[in-house]
């Protein structure tokens, strides 16, 4: 067992009312670096109360670094037959799936039409990284029972790829139009879930207003990221093309219609950032990771082309749209949270070249 582990259990049963933030980021380092002995470790901790909401964070690095055995262990633990125990968090569908643990997928589909949105979107996740061909038909069904509906088990059509192909993708675009941004989550990650070859489907899905991939309160932004990675997206790419959109001649007030478009687009693209920045880790195992360093990405938004043009992104905010523009003011914030990203990463790829 790592240190941070045995940290984190020190501290939690000395101060059970411990930060949720500081519980989180033991958790994530444990995730990052721990194994089997770590998951089994915080599997015990947690199963000492399971309904507590703050012992439900240990589930991460449990699945993370678990394995069958493990859980095996979690399903006798946590099941009252086929059926999760009433005081179980339903995230423990999610980590099931995560192991890929089998065993209980009949129970799984069955919650993905729960009246329970926290039941039903862990039912989906943790199916999505299980073997559902005897389930397509169900699972099809169910997409075309409440297709074009503006509300839906959320998560269900990121279960597209299960039981076809990116045929699919234009009529989930289609859905789109109608479906409330409620339910934004799974027609993106099940459109992302076909790869690369959707790029340019997730870029349109991103910068679209209708989509409303800037919308915090409803996590919109959160799995348009984790979309980005799976179809294999850059940061990059969204600020070559946002620099393209925003040229030095184009004056402030040219066309509202234009200039209320890319305002949307920079608060999506700062959105997503700021989740990168977050350091979340990808829910589901089998996702690509976005690997760009915050330095590369911080010259492309923030470095002059020469000491006489200011062509930086906030250079191009204030030409575009007005030195008052509240976006310039939160580009200014993001750069400042960049710089400290960039601190971090020289540090650990300091650390890392150590002999």
């Amino acid at each position: 067992m790592i240190r941070n582990t045995e940290k984190l259990i020190r501290e939690f049963k000395n101060n059970p009312r411990m930060d949720g933030t500081i519980l989180a980021s033991y958790c994530r380092i444990t995730s990052l670096y721990g194994d089997r002995n770590d998951a089994a470790a915080l599997f015990r901790l947690f199963a000492e109360e399971p309904s507590d909401y703050k012992r439900s964070l240990l589930l991460d690095p449990i699945m993370r670094c678990g394995d069958q055995r493990l859980a095996e262990e979690i399903a006798h633990v946590c099941f009252d037959g086929k059926k999760l125990k009433e005081n179980m968090p339903g995230d423990i569908l999610h980590v099931l799936g995560f192991l890929g643990y089998d065993r209980m997928m009949d129970y799984m589909v069955e919650c993905i039409t729960a009246n329970d949105w926290y039941l039903s979107k862990a039912a989906c996740i943790g199916l999505m990284h299980l073997p559902c061909e005897r389930y397509g038909e169900i699972l099809a069904d169910e997409v075309e029972r409440v297709y074009g509906q503006p509300l839906f088990p959320e998560l269900l059509p990121a279960l597209c790829f299960k039981f076809t192909n990116a045929r699919i993708v234009p009529r989930l675009m289609e859905w789109g139009k109608q479906a409330s941004s409620d339910c934004n989550a799974g027609l993106i990650l099940g459109i992302a879930a076909f790869g690369r070859s959707q790029q340019a489907q997730i870029i349109r899905i991103l910068m679209e207003p209708k989509w409303e991939m800037c919308a915090t309160g409803t996590g919109s932004h959160w799995w348009g990221y984790m979309s980005m990675q799976m179809s294999e997206i850059t940061f990059s790419q969204l600020i070559s093309d946002m620099k393209d959109r925003m040229p030095l001649d184009l004056h402030k007030g040219e066309t509202l219609e234009a200039e209320s478009l890319i305002v949307h687009r920079l608060q999506v693209l700062h959105d997503l950032m700021e989740v990168k920045l977050s350091d979340n880790l990808h829910p589901l195992r089998f996702a690509a990771t976005n690997k760009e360093l915050f330095s590369d990405l911080y010259t492309q938004l923030f470095q002059w082309s020469n000491e006489y043009k200011d062509d930086s992104m906030t250079g191009r905010i204030q030409h575009v749209l007005g030195y008052d523009h509240p976006l310039l003011n939160q580009y200014i914030l993001l750069r400042t949270r960049m710089e400290m990203a960039i601190h971090r990463e020289m540090e650990l790829e300091a650390l890392r070249l150590q002999p």
